[in-house]
Parts: structure tokens; C-alpha cells; sequence
């Protein structure tokens, strides 16, 4: 099955003063403290994309815009329906990546821009996966490029 989708994107990101790829215990709560003193960054789309299920996968996928900062790039985010908790968005195109968002989990990765490739440390808080009952995914994670300020991120996607 594949079917143009109407999608609404909301990212909300604070920095942090973790630094995430040095912390040996990510199972404590109170580990990350957002910067209160910066404003968040809040970032709002409406777009079209394609919902695709195939052989037990989900899948959405849109193109990137200014907005976001990765004009000329694709975003496809995917999942198991068997294991809706273990969510994969990969970017192609201008920057390209394949992130792991999986509650309590740690994950690292490539992301690849036209200057140079960076070392990624993502580090999810929270994935509730409602896509398929309710029309929406939220992600709450930090993410850090080694050596620069971590960020935390909280992502919400809803198909309209």
C-alpha cells in the first residue's frame, strides 16, 4: 500500500550541558539540564509526503526544506509494525543520515554534509508511536556532535 499523506512537523530544541557521548550512566532521569537562559528553537511544517506499508514495514517519507535547514535532502522515517518502538529516520540528498530513536537507548551514528562527515551521539528519552491508531509519533531525544553542544529535541510528526 502507498498513499500520499498530508504531514504537520514540530520540532522543538533546547541546548544542553551534557555532553552525551562521555556519560557512562544514561539510565538516570535527571542527567540532562536544558539551558534555561536560551530560547528554544521552534521549527513548524505542513507538507506532503507518501505513507508506504510493505511486508510488515511503515514508512514516511518527505522532502526537507529551507525551514529546516537541509533543503535538497529526503527524510523517510520507518519502523517494524511488530516493534513500533524502534523508530530509523534516515536522510539522503544534501546531509544524509540514519538515526535510532529507541526509549533509554543510545545510539551512534554518521551524518554526512557537504563539508564534512560528523559523529553523532543520539540518546532517546521517549518514542510514543501512535502513527497507525491515533496519526501522530513523538520523540524526545538528545543529540550531540562530537565536540560541539548537545541539543535535546523534542519532535512531533502528525498525519492530517
Amino acid at each position: 500500500m502507498q498513499a500520499e499523506v498530508r504531514i504537520r512537523l514540530r520540532s522543538i530544541r533546547y541546548e544542553v550541558e551534557e555532553a552525551i557521548f562521555s556519560v557512562l550512566d544514561m539510565d538516570q532521569e535527571d542527567w540532562v539540564n536544558v539551558d534555561e537562559s536560551a530560547e528554544p528553537e521552534v521549527i513548524e511544517i505542513n507538507t506532503l509526503g507518501t505513507m508506504k506499508e510493505e511486508e510488515g514495514r511503515i514508512e514516511i517519507s518527505y522532502e526537507e526544506t529551507q525551514a529546516t535547514g537541509m533543503e535538497g535532502s529526503s527524510t523517510a522515517v520507518s519502523y517494524l509494525s511488530e516493534q513500533s518502538g524502534v523508530i530509523s529516520m534516515i536522510r539522503e540528498g544534501a546531509v544524509s543520515t540514519v538515526l535510532v530513536f529507541e526509549n533509554g537507548k543510545r545510539h551512534h551514528c554518521v551524518y554526512h554534509t557537504p563539508f564534512m562527515p560528523f559523529e553523532v551521539c543520539v540518546h532517546t528519552k521517549k518514542v510514543e508511536n501512535r502513527l497507525m491508531d491515533e496519526g501522530y509519533l513523538e520523540l524526545d531525544y538528545i543529540i550531540e556532535i562530537r565536540g560541539a553542544r548537545a541539543e535535546r529535541t523534542k519532535f512531533r510528526m502528525e498525519l492530517l
